[in-house]
């Protein structure tokens, strides 16, 4: 398998990284795991062809994470694509597509795809599953796991093995739980978001209650780094790579806060970084 992030940012703009995005090449299968913003100018810049991804996995329905989905279709086919892209998330994903491809109605017709490419391409199935589902294909399969993002329910991971039972797992957005390590117990890789850019601050008890209420449902929402060193050790993955970084991380801090509790190798994301396992 061949992992690429494409983006590892999260939703506060960031020069340096696109939106949350992970393309697996496995067997002839071309895999997308989430559409944040910047998708296709980083499957282009990473010699990866948008026309020809065959399945995108949404983990959940943050804009952070399918933004670029109605970018990402009409790309596919000004670029001529051929066969379909198959839309795979939790539900909500069918009535999503939906509205994408109503927003984009207008720019589809004077297009005129229609005329210059097979009726299939144009095709975008789309399969809601449930946590435990699998779907598959030639060499590959992908398991959904649900993960506890609190403020999105049903949020998803997903596990992505090979035909040789290789495997690796993405976390999603998630606090967390034992979804991902189980998923992650003997794979050789898991990808793991990270919420905090340094020590934790809480704001003073007087501050605006919304903003009180707004921060305690971020922070338990995701995972903090001194939470997912101890997930990666207790879960015995020997990779963890961090994503969905915020732009004011402090790498050192994070580094070491993560390195007290976990020894195997430990990569801070960047976009368009390349690991195969």
């Amino acid at each position: 398998m061949r992992l690429t992030l494409l983006g590892t940012g999260n939703p506060r703009p960031n020069p340096r990284r696109a939106g949350p995005s992970q393309h697996v090449a496995v067997g002839d299968a071309s895999l997308l795991v989430d559409c944040g913003s910047g998708v296709v100018r980083r499957l282009v810049e990473a010699d990866l062809q948008p026309e020809a991804v065959d399945y995108l996995f949404l983990t959940h329905h943050h804009s952070d994470h399918n933004i670029d989905l109605g970018h990402l279709l009409i790309s596919g086919w000004v670029l001529g694509r051929r066969r379909p892209l198959t839309v795979v998330g939790p539900p909500g994903t069918r009535e999503y597509l939906r509205r994408v491809l109503h927003a984009h109605e207008f720019d589809i017709g004077v297009r005129r795809f229609s005329d210059r490419l097979p009726a299939e391409a144009l095709d975008v199935p789309v399969q809601e599953v449930a946590a435990g589902e699998r779907v598959e294909g030639a060499g590959w399969r992908v398991t959904a796991i649900e993960v506890d993002h609190r403020v999105v329910v049903p949020a998803y991971g997903y596990r992505i093995e090979d035909e040789r039972g290789r495997a690796l797992a993405i976390s999603g957005d998630t606090a967390p739980c034992q979804a991902v390590m189980e998923a992650a117990a003997d794979a050789a890789l898991l990808v793991h978001e990270l919420n905090n850019a340094g020590p934790y601050q809480p704001l003073p008890p007087d501050a605006d209650p919304a903003l009180l209420e707004h921060a305690r449902e971020r922070w338990e929402s995701h995972t903090s780094a001194e939470q997912v060193g101890k997930l990666a050790r207790e879960c015995g993955v020997p990779a963890l790579v961090l994503s969905h970084l915020p732009p004011t991380m402090n790498p050192d801090w994070v580094r070491q806060t993560v390195a007290a509790d976990y020894s195997g190798q430990l990569v801070l994301g960047e976009d368009l970084l390349v690991v195969e396992r």
